[in-house]
């Protein structure tokens, strides 16, 4: 014990005062006196293992960082991004940390197999797909969205927030994949021939869009010989205001897919301009296109629809496909808006499509 005076006082008192010296658990000298009885002190280690687990600025990342989905689950649908190909898990091999180590898989819709046991084997399969969103508002105005869509997400939940984040509301807007409208409570496994980079359509207002069509029937006998040098076109003239959003040609008669480049003008301007693989046949005998926009016609407009078919542009291959016929008597033709469309000829055409045949059987459409 130590006596104190009251230097600043300087009142003549003296007191007691009990001082309490430790060393530090760290340094090992005598750095403070006075300590409460009540506080601890801790390590450097003990105090970086409890800094450690609050939430802070550095950390809060980690706190809430999703677990990722494995990609491989028996039974599910998995995309081979080498080979743009559907494949279903038939069987599959974990190791302690449920990472794949082989996988028995098939084609999508066949019997074909094959088995995966090497990890860039792996590495080729996804359980999403880069989708490009073409919104088209009422206004006109169009905008892309590139979303990465899991297989199993339902569409209404997965694009929620693309659609926030662009200002627009998802409820106020229809989607479409090749001219056929999806459920927005389906996801990317329903839908039959989507490839990573493809594009579905949002439609503010406009719902469904309907079809006109040219031909009574479709020849399957013989092929119409496409080869990419000569254009096959047709002009279609709407008796009232319209906005064009498609077009339908017609489907290879032996083979999956073909290439394509086409070009929409109304009155000499060209609005879209684009080439494609045309596949995934709808009734059997079409392929069905649907533009990025919906582009006005006026009442008396020329829409000229023009086009290159190949299986091979660039080398010119030669692909047979079906065709329309009896094209003459297209105002015969049963279709929900009689006589909204007249048929001309048009310049641009030197393989053979026209009045009578060809392709451009279909032209979807929006009234107003």
């Amino acid at each position: 014990m130590e006596k104190e005076e009251d230097t600043k006082t300087n009142n003549p008192y003296s007191f007691t005062h009990q001082k309490n010296w430790r060393t530090s658990l760290d340094e090992g000298e005598l750095p403070f006196c006075n300590v409460i009885p009540s506080i601890k002190e801790k390590t450097k280690d003990q105090q970086k293992k409890e800094n450690d687990s609050m939430l802070t600025e550095a950390n809060i990342l980690k706190t809430f960082k999703e677990k990722t989905a494995p990609v491989f689950n028996k039974g599910n649908l998995v995309y081979n991004t080498k080979e743009d190909k559907w494949y279903k898990v038939l069987d599959l091999k974990t190791d302690e940390e449920y990472k794949p180590t082989w996988a028995s898989v098939s084609l999508r819709d066949s019997n074909e197999t094959k088995e995966v046991t090497k990890g860039s084997e792996f590495e080729e399969f996804t359980n999403s797909l880069m989708i490009f969103i073409s919104v088209n508002h009422e206004s006109g105005n169009t905008e892309t969205l590139e979303v990465d869509l899991k297989i199993y997400d339902k569409f209404e939940a997965a694009l929620e927030g693309p659609f926030d984040g662009a200002g627009i509301t998802l409820m106020g807007y229809k989607l479409f994949y090749n001219s056929k409208e999806l459920d927005k409570d389906s996801n990317l496994s329903k839908i039959e021939g989507i490839k990573n980079g493809d594009t579905i359509y949002a439609s503010e207002g406009f719902g469904k869009p309907y079809k006109f069509s040219r031909f009574p029937r479709v020849y399957t006998s013989y092929g119409w010989s496409n080869s990419g040098n000569y254009a096959d076109a047709i002009t279609f003239v709407p008796t009232q205001n319209v906005k064009v959003c498609g077009f339908s040609c017609y489907a290879a008669k032996q083979k999956p897919s073909y290439e394509m480049k086409y070009k929409i003008k109304i009155n000499e301007t060209v609005v879209e301009e684009e080439q494609v693989e045309a596949t995934g046949w709808e009734d059997e005998h079409y392929y069905r296109h649907r533009l990025k926009g919906a582009y006005n016609a006026a009442s008396g407009s020329k829409i000229e629809m023009v086009c290159w078919i190949a299986e091979n542009l660039s080398s010119h291959s030669y692909v047979e496909t079906f065709y329309g016929e009896d094209g003459y008597n297209y105002e015969q033709v049963e279709n929900e808006h009689m006589g909204l469309f007249k048929i001309e000829s048009c310049g641009e055409s030197q393989n053979g499509t026209g009045l009578y045949s060809g392709h451009f059987g279909e032209i979807f459409y929006y009234l107003g």
